[in-house]
Order: structure tokens, then C-alpha cells, then sequence
């Protein structure tokens, strides 16, 4: 219990942080500053904002996804890119071109509409570029799945116990569950 209040002080956290970086990320457009540069960055955090907004459209939960994703690039897990670990066989659900939202999340660019892209879009910088120390779990914390999203739960969520869980505030229904040290 004390770590899960622990989590979710970082995730309260990470979001204020993703709000200042959203907004000198539109300072620094306004006064024509490219905020990110280099194309490959540009490139990376196309790719997690689009894992992020293919998974949910909540603001905390995009939060956590992002850091998943990055526990994944940064251990090398799936792949060493976040482009790798999006194409990554049967991990996201939403970039699986078999789901009925595969060609609209794909199709995501900078300049696509919405604010829950808009949304996912600055959670994926705010979490590319920031440092370690923020990481609201630990590097090991690279799976996750949505109780209420699946047919059948994942095979080797039944041999682990979550380190976070995300519950509507309506019904308590899990909505998220993040896992350590899934192999």
C-alpha cells in the first residue's frame, strides 16, 4: 500500500511536469525555437505518443504507458527504439493492425487533431527528455495490460502481482495494471 501511494504522488507529479514542458514546448514554438531538432528525436516521440494515445486517452494512465514504454527502450526490451518496441509483435493493442483503431493511431503526426493527441503528444516528450530520477516505478516495470480492454488476461499476469493498479472512480473497476519483472 505504501508504495502505491508512493506511485501515485510520482505520477501527480510527472503531470505537473508534462504541463511545464507543454507549455515552454509552446513558448519555444511561438517564439520559432524548434523544440525538438533532430529528426530522430522527433521520429522517437512520434512513436511513444502514438503507443501512448493507441492505449488510453487519460491523461494519468498516459503518463504511466509513456514510462513502460520507456523502462522498454531504456532496457532494451523489445527493441532498442521506441519505433521497435511499437512494431514489437502482439504488445500494443491499438498498433496490432488487426484493431479497428489501427489506421486512424498509425496515422498520427504532429500536426494531427485532437486533444487527446495533443495530450499523448506532450506526455511523450515530457517523458523522453526527462531525467531517471522521475521514473515513477522501477526500470523492471515493462508490462502492463487493461483488465477491462481484453478477452483473456495475459498468460503472465496470473503468475504476477501488480505494482500499480489504475481503478475507475466510479465503479472500481481495474482499469490498468503495471507488473514488475515480467520476463
Amino acid at each position: 500500500m505504501k508504495n502505491i501511494k508512493r506511485y501515485t504522488l510520482a505520477v501527480y507529479v510527472l503531470i505537473a511536469i508534462v504541463f511545464i514542458l507543454g507549455f515552454q514546448f509552446q513558448v519555444s514554438k511561438a517564439e520559432g525555437v524548434d523544440y525538438v531538432a533532430d529528426t530522430m528525436e522527433k521520429r522517437e516521440i512520434l512513436w511513444l505518443a502514438r503507443i501512448i494515445y493507441s492505449e488510453t486517452k487519460k491523461e494519468s494512465e498516459q503518463v504511466l504507458v509513456a514510462w513502460i514504454v520507456r523502462n522498454r527502450v531504456d532496457t532494451e526490451f523489445r527493441g532498442s527504439t521506441y519505433e521497435q518496441v511499437a512494431k514489437s509483435p502482439a504488445q500494443f493493442s491499438g498498433l496490432h493492425s488487426g484493431d479497428a483503431q489501427y489506421s486512424h493511431n498509425i496515422s498520427r503526426e504532429y500536426e494531427s487533431a485532437g486533444e487527446s493527441w495533443k495530450k499523448a503528444l506532450s506526455i511523450a516528450k515530457a517523458v523522453y527528455f526527462a531525467d531517471e530520477s522521475l521514473r515513477p516505478f522501477p526500470e523492471t516495470v515493462r508490462h502492463f495490460y487493461s483488465p477491462r480492454s481484453v478477452l483473456v488476461d495475459p498468460d503472465w499476469a496470473a503468475t504476477h502481482k501488480p505494482v500499480v493498479v489504475l481503478k475507475d472512480n466510479e465503479n472500481e473497476q481495474v482499469r490498468f495494471a503495471f507488473y514488475d519483472s515480467v520476463k
